[in-house]
């Protein structure tokens, strides 16, 4: 039996009908083209072109109505066969809603506009009656938005959408009821789908497009014309986005071409295009070198939060006599222990700080560790109360009288070069035996110097400079090896206090507290290191750098301090400590100190006059005196006193009080002292500073001299008399 097809009955099929007639156009079409290729006239040639025109773009047409695509050939989004797409402008980039866009937004509200500071309440409710009519239509409008993105389906549907009326009206004519039952469950899947979509129960919901399709034509654009790339090249084969941008780990990648010679100015435009047209922040990197050269970008990492140090940090003891704690410290995103290495080749530290920040209850830190760890310790206390704490406790030293300072200032020096005698190959193994680590504190070193060089010149009245500052240096280069340590507290690291640079370097720790300017900042960690901003209304507050370097090794590497506040513990802490040897509370000198150290020191550093018993020194040092709870104990087997010789030692109660009072009053009768600027402020100079310091440059041209005064290490000092000497002298010789 004979089987007819489908298309049996339509219209045209059999030959002599529309086949014979298709036929025959089909061959004049290749008569007429063939005879222009034999060099037919030129009006057949152009009817040729022009029936080959109308044909390609009939069949071209046909094509893209049955695949999908785009009839006018441009593309208007970006789909693919089984991919929805973004919409595309007319030069390629990704097409943006105009409507979406938000209004810029203003610092300030309109005068007259209320603004709500109440959470915005939710939108409300239709009425129950009504939630059948508002689903409904939520539907109905949710397949109109359907509808209106035809550019942005997938051209499968799209082919599909636009063949269905031909099987549909085929099927009507041959099969009309069972094509309609197929219609009408067509017409409920659809409907169940608007249902099931987003305007409606929003079980599903169609494809957003990758940022790759919506943002990368848009950077191509740019990308293309820096690396000069042709119009037909394909994005895919240079340019990729992450799908989604927005991850953690989203990344751009563009293939660089090997002619391609962009310079730094290529490069930041490459760079300015992804900022520009990339939402976030990125980082390049930059592959100019291989087969494979390339740059991508990463998202910028959010920035660590950085720590925030506490405001009280508990003092603690390391165990370790060569390191102590003084606080914590911020190193890179972590907060770590603060820790002064005192067994390197600086041993020595300090810190800096105006009146008031703090330095001083720093400096109670290596006083109780130096005792925890049965070492001795002199302070030089000018202020004469700012370590209090300290004071009445064994094995401890407070000097605050001039004559008292130089004094131990000396007796430290010959004890420490008596100390590196003493471990010599051939030295006297009992004195070795004697050794004991000894720390020298300086507080405010600055003002000591100042007095210091007051009592030289007006009290003792010296000629030069005095010995002081050459002990100094040579304790600060000496020290180490004969574990005599120092601890300075001063107002700034500047070389003139410490004798020079090669002095001041051996502070291998550097301690600053409080507000500092610029200038202080760069004397004490160098002027390229850059400032670190701390809050300086935290008491003690600060930064320290210990000369390790910055991993780049540009700086040092500076790290913002909070010490350790100790001063409510220290008399409890020191009364803990085992008792020093009775010599040192009694004042005396170091029992290791030998008459042929003590000459040889004296010939070197001029030191015997301004020791205890010396011309110019008291009779013993100041010794300790303890509290009433507290006994003294008898001491190690090495506590026999030595003294400068033709002085008897005694303890503490051995001085008299006539010789303690002579001696302060010797001190306060010393003139008070006035730098150039303070006089101009006091009257004492009839001029404004600026003034004066041109006079002082013309007094000494013409001849006039200027007093001498005396110098802290930085600023030079005047006594009233002096200077209205030179006034009465500059004025005598100007009105001549």
């Amino acid at each position: 039996m004979y089987l007819s097809a489908p298309w049996d009955d339509l219209p045209g099929y059999a030959l002599p009908g529309g086949g014979s007639l298709l036929a025959a156009l089909v061959l004049a079409a290749y008569v007429m083209n063939d005879k222009g290729k034999r060099g037919g006239s030129q009006p057949n040639q152009e009817l040729n072109r022009a029936i080959e025109r109308v044909v390609g773009g009939f069949v071209r047409g046909i094509g893209r109505y049955v695949g999908g695509r785009d009839l006018s050939g441009e593309p208007r989004s970006t789909a693919t066969w089984w991919r929805s797409g973004a919409l595309v402008d007319d030069d390629g980039t990704t097409l943006g809603d105009v409507a979406a866009v938000p209004p810029p937004r203003t610092a300030e509200p309109a005068a007259g506009v209320s603004v709500p500071l109440s959470k915005p309440s939710s939108p409300r409710r239709p009425p129950v009656l009504l939630v059948p009519f508002t689903a409904a239509w939520g539907v109905v409008s949710s397949m109109g938005r359907g509808l209106s993105a035809w550019a942005r389906w997938p051209h499968a549907a799209r082919s599909l959408v636009r063949l269905a009326p031909i099987p549909a009206v085929w099927g009507l004519w041959r099969h009309p009821e069972e094509t309609q039952w197929a219609l009408a469950g067509a017409g409920v899947g659809v409907l169940m789908v608007a249902i099931s979509g987003p305007g409606g129960l929003g079980w599903w919901s169609p494809r957003t497009p990758t940022d790759d399709e919506t943002m990368g034509p848009a950077v191509w654009a740019g990308v293309r014309q820096v690396l000069r790339l042709d119009e037909e090249e394909r994005r895919e084969k240079w340019l990729k986005l992450s799908p989604d941008l927005s991850a953690a780990d989203g990344r751009i990648v563009l293939r660089l071409p090997l002619a391609w010679m962009g310079g730094k100015e290529a490069m930041n435009a490459l760079e300015h295009i992804i900022a520009t047209r990339i939402p976030g922040e990125w980082v390049a990197h930059w592959e100019r070198s291989g087969a494979s050269q390339h740059v991508q970008w990463m998202r910028k990492p959010k920035p660590v939060e950085k720590p925030r140090l506490p405001e009280y940090v508990e003092w603690k003891s390391t165990g370790n006599r060569y390191e102590v704690f003084v606080g914590q410290a911020i190193e890179g995103d972590s907060i770590v222990d603060a820790v002064i290495r005192t067994e390197t080749a600086t041993p020595h530290w300090g810190v800096a700080g105006d009146t008031g920040s703090g330095k001083s209850t720093v400096l109670y830190i290596p006083i109780v560790h130096a005792r925890q760890h049965g070492e001795l310790v002199d302070i030089l206390d000018t202020k004469q109360n700012s370590l209090i704490e300290a004071e009445g406790a064994s094995g401890v030293r407070i000097h605050k009288t001039v004559r008292s300072c130089v004094a131990a200032f000396g007796e430290f020096m010959v004890s420490m070069m008596a100390a590196e005698s003493a471990q010599g190959k051939y030295a006297d193994p009992e004195a070795r035996a004697q050794l004991v680590p000894r720390l020298l504190v300086i507080d405010e070193l600055p003002t000591l110097i100042k007095l210091a060089y007051t009592w030289w010149r007006h009290g003792l009245k010296g000629k030069g400079a005095p010995p002081f500052l050459d002990w100094f240096s040579m304790i600060l280069l000496q020290g180490r090896s004969s574990r005599h340590r120092i601890v300075v507290g001063t107002q700034q690291f500047a070389n003139t206090f410490f004798g020079g640079t090669m002095e001041r370097a051996q502070i291998g720790t550097k301690i600053i507290v409080g507000m500092q300017d610029r200038v202080s900042w760069g004397v004490a960690f160098g002027q390229s290191t850059p400032v670190i901003q701390f809050d300086t209304k935290v008491k003690g507050r600060g930064a320290f750098s210990d000369k390790r370097q910055t991993p780049d090794g540009e700086h040092l590497y500076v790290r913002e301090l909070q010490p350790s506040y100790i001063t409510p513990r220290v008399a409890g802490l020191l009364a803990q400590c085992a008792p020093a040897p009775g010599w040192f509370d009694s004042g005396a000198m170091a029992p290791w100190i030998s008459e042929e150290v003590l000459k040889e020191a004296d010939l070197t550093t001029a030191v015997r006059s301004f020791l205890p018993g010396g011309k110019y020194g008291p009779d013993p040092l100041p010794g300790v005196t303890p509290a009433a709870a507290r006994v003294i104990g008898g001491g190690s087997p090495s506590s026999a006193a030595v003294t400068a010789p033709g002085v008897t030692a005694g303890v503490t109660g051995g001085v008299t009080a006539v010789a303690r009072a002579a001696a302060v009053a010797e001190e306060e009768a010393l003139p008070d002292t006035y730098s150039l600027a303070q006089a101009c402020d006091a009257g004492i100079l009839p001029w404004k500073h600026g003034t004066a310091r041109q006079y002082k440059k013309r007094s000494e041209e013409r001849g006039i001299g200027f007093p001498e005064g005396v110098t802290d290490g930085r600023t030079a000092y005047y006594t009233e008399a002096e200077l209205k000497d030179w006034l009465t002298r500059w004025e005598g010789r100007e009105a001549k």
